[in-house]
């Protein structure tokens, strides 16, 4: 007779969270640090071990290093984690962000420890420097290396001032809190921001800033457009779809839009900040008195009456080189359009000219494209009886402020460099 099996040892259920928790109960504890510092030693370990493996299997890396990493499909699990992985990250480094009651003691420490000679200035020297660090909290540390007082001015008794070096730790808390701000907004997590990112970012940015208050919530969405415009005319310059955050915080416009932050300002300050209200509005209203068929769109004739003396071929140029639906431009080209128009003296605004400009694609205009423009201006100039203009003499002019590197024709690197080159698209798109 076949004696039968025994039958299996039946366990308890038990969620696995319970067991993790049961398995390290009695385990040494590590705090986040030291968890964060081994997790980095063991993955630092693991891609030598990789690059090890890779130079076995391939002489060639020895010499070479391999450059080139395909991408992989991602599972929308790894994508889970991927995200909860870098929320969490985020959570840390803002615990390590200093709060107001830090940057207070900061200031009180600052006070009390002013070194001597008393000549009524408020100065530390390095001894009093390194002394207020002992008395701060870790995560003030960052702020109190000896390369960071070296960056300030000294005096005789190698004393540095004490405003300049608070001002100073403000500046970089405000930018650290600034970064992690925008990161959360982050989706693929590669350090920059697409359209519908930075959309989101400035959609919830809007309830915070007391310039704002005053929007009414059904224009949120052209605000929205209007300002993310701004930042990819001038951040996007090559026109990936995408801004790097490290661009966006080094960047006068994000300056520009924490302007915004200020309680009172005039009506002309208002008016000069792209983001604010009555500037938003302006932009918007200009926009609809040129729809005279209000369809939500311009056609070339619309677009004409922006300004006097915008020429044909200028209007052209533009519905031929920049994106048209159906032959008609939408808000958001009408934008760029506008930062262009605006900021003829920036070198983005005279990329986007350029493109206008250099009909033929050969990254040089010459003598026959200027005539072709030139036409065009004197044809506007003729229509309103103003005449003696000479086209060889509007040449010449043009040719003396550009003053090209190469003979007979004009590169936007001469319009970048001579310093005139929104006077010469100037006269060459507008005859006003």
């Amino acid at each position: 007779l076949e004696v039968p099996p025994p039958a299996p040892q039946q366990y308890p259920p038990m969620r696995w969270t319970e067991a993790l928790k049961s398995f390290t109960a009695n385990k040494p504890q590590k705090s986040t640090g030291e968890n964060d510092k081994e997790t980095d030693i063991i993955f630092l370990q693991m891609l030598e071990e990789e690059r090890k493996q890779e130079e076995s299997s391939n002489e060639s890396f020895k010499m070479i290093p391999k450059f080139f990493f395909k991408k992989t499909k991602e599972s929308p699990l790894y994508l889970k984690l991927r995200q909860e992985a870098r929320t969490r990250f985020l959570q840390n480094k803002t615990a390590e962000v200093l709060d107001k009651e830090d940057l207070e003691k900061l200031w009180y420490l600052l006070k009390e420890h002013i070194s001597l000679p008393d000549d009524g200035t408020e100065r530390i020297n390095y001894d009093q420097f390194i002394f207020i660090c002992s008395r701060l909290p870790p995560k003030c540390r960052q702020f109190f290396t000896s390369s960071t007082f070296l960056k300030f001015e000294r005096d005789e008794y190698g004393r540095i001032e004490i405003v300049p070096f608070f001002h100073y730790v403000v500046r970089k808390v405000n930018l650290f809190q600034t970064r992690i701000q925008i990161s959360l907004y982050d989706t693929s997590g590669y350090g920059y921001l697409k359209e519908k990112d930075l959309e989101n970012y400035i959609f919830e940015l809007i309830p915070t800033f007391p310039q704002l208050q005053n929007l009414k919530e059904d224009f949120y969405p052209f605000y929205v457009i209007s300002a993310v415009r701004k930042f990819f005319f001038f951040l996007d310059q090559k026109r990936t779809g995408k801004i790097y955050i490290k661009d966006m915080l080094t960047s006068h416009i994000l300056a520009e839009l924490f302007e915004l932050r200020q309680e009172r300002w005039s009506l002309d300050d208002a008016m000069q900040n792209w983001f604010s209200v009555p500037s938003s509005l302006r932009i918007y209203e200009h926009y609809l008195s040129l729809d005279h068929d209000h369809n939500g769109m311009l056609k070339k004739e619309e677009l004409a009456k922006y300004s006097p003396g915008l020429t044909d071929i200028f209007i052209n140029r533009i519905f031929e080189e920049y994106q048209t639906f159906e032959g008609e431009m939408d808000y958001k080209t009408f934008l760029d359009f506008v930062l262009a128009f605006e900021n003829k003296k920036s070198v983005h605004s005279l990329a986007y000219y350029w493109r206008i400009l250099d009909v033929y694609g050969k990254g040089a205009i010459d003598t026959f494209v200027i005539n072709m423009f030139f036409r065009s201006v004197i044809k506007e100039l003729e229509s309103r009886k103003k005449l003696g203009f000479k086209v060889d003499d509007l040449k010449d002019e043009i040719w003396d402020m550009a003053k090209p590197s190469l003979p007979y024709c004009i590169t936007l690197d001469d319009l970048i460099k001579c310093g005139r080159g929104d006077t010469i698209i100037s006269i060459m798109t507008d005859a006003k």
